[in-house]
């Protein structure tokens, strides 16, 4: 794979540019491209339809026969899994070699265990002994509960009985529950206020009002789980975005992507996923709440649309 690396550097030095610059006119990354020329693409094992993507974006602006660079990925992305295979191979082989010497060397053998005779066996009348203590246990609580109920019960009738610590209200209590002000101190009343006005229109499809005299406004997104993404607003890819694979940060905590826009400027966005399970998006903060029926395991497209006064 390093024959493809170091073509397309060979090529694009040829052309005088710049990773930078590559990396401004095909939307990857710098640090992916790195890896491309590099040869290091071993770190997207399992991405192999993102390099591929990629090798095309690349050969396009390089002039480079895509076709041809794909195929050669795909050839040499095959000798490596079967050079991994036969490696994996022979290491199993060696080891089951390893565990049949070690099997002739040593042998097991089951000690033979004689059972001790117990010394309750044939004695029929312990188990007479025990159920005649539980059957008193039993009576004794019986007699405790009847006990219980009985002088409580005797009390009661009592006109004479009067309890120790009866209830005591103080001040005015009103008791009517029609009257408005009769109220829970310890509920809230207030209704709560959002800052965004987000409504539904389909599935990954949502329409947005910002409050009044709103100039800008931020749209956040959190990538729980790995996944390739493009952004695009007022139907034109947004150069601000980088069009790659994100996902979780080393520490497990997920990648954040913070955009701001202007509402003078704005119409429309949508952000193109391949694998939307895990992610969670933010408009001004407020979370876009999102169902079951939004949750894809495969490419899926979040449409955003800004309702202006």
């Amino acid at each position: 794979m390093e024959n493809i690396g170091a073509n397309i550097r060979r090529q694009r030095e040829a052309k005088h540019l710049t990773i930078e610059e590559l990396s401004q006119r095909t939307k990857i990354s710098v640090a992916v491209l790195h890896d491309i020329e590099d040869g290091k693409f071993d770190r997207y094992k399992g991405d192999e339809a993102y390099v591929k993507m990629y090798l095309k974006k690349i050969s396009n602006v390089l002039s480079l026969d895509a076709d041809m660079m794909t195929q050669q990925y795909i050839d040499l992305t095959q000798e490596i899994q079967m050079a991994e295979m036969q490696d994996k191979e022979e290491y199993e082989h060696k080891h089951n070699e390893e565990v049949v010497k070690k099997g002739k060397k040593f042998s097991f053998e089951a000690p033979q265990l004689t059972r001790k005779p117990s010394v309750y066996e044939d004695k029929s009348h312990v188990t007479i002994v025990r159920a005649a203590i539980i059957l008193v246990l039993v009576c004794l609580v019986i007699v405790v509960i009847w006990y219980g109920f009985y002088s409580t019960r005797s009390q009661s009738k009592d006109p004479s009985f009067q309890p120790q610590n009866p209830p005591t209200v103080e001040g005015d209590v009103n008791t009517d529950p029609n009257d408005d002000n009769n109220t829970n101190p310890g509920q809230n009343n207030t209704p709560t206020n959002t800052n965004v006005e987000i409504t539904r229109n389909d599935r990954l499809d949502f329409r947005f009002k910002l409050p009044s005299g709103t100039d800008k406004f931020t749209f956040k997104i959190e990538f729980g789980n790995k996944s390739w993404a493009q952004l695009s607003v007022n139907g034109t890819q947004y150069d601000g975005f980088d069009s790659r694979i994100y996902g979780p940060n080393a520490d497990g905590t997920p990648e954040t992507v913070e955009l701001e826009f202007t509402v003078a400027d704005f119409e429309n966005l949508t952000l193109k996923n391949g694998y939307s399970a895990g992610h969670h998006y933010y408009i001004n903060g407020q979370e876009i709440p999102l169902t079951e029926d939004d949750v894809s395991y495969s490419v899926s497209t979040l449409k955003l649309t800004l309702e202006k006064e």
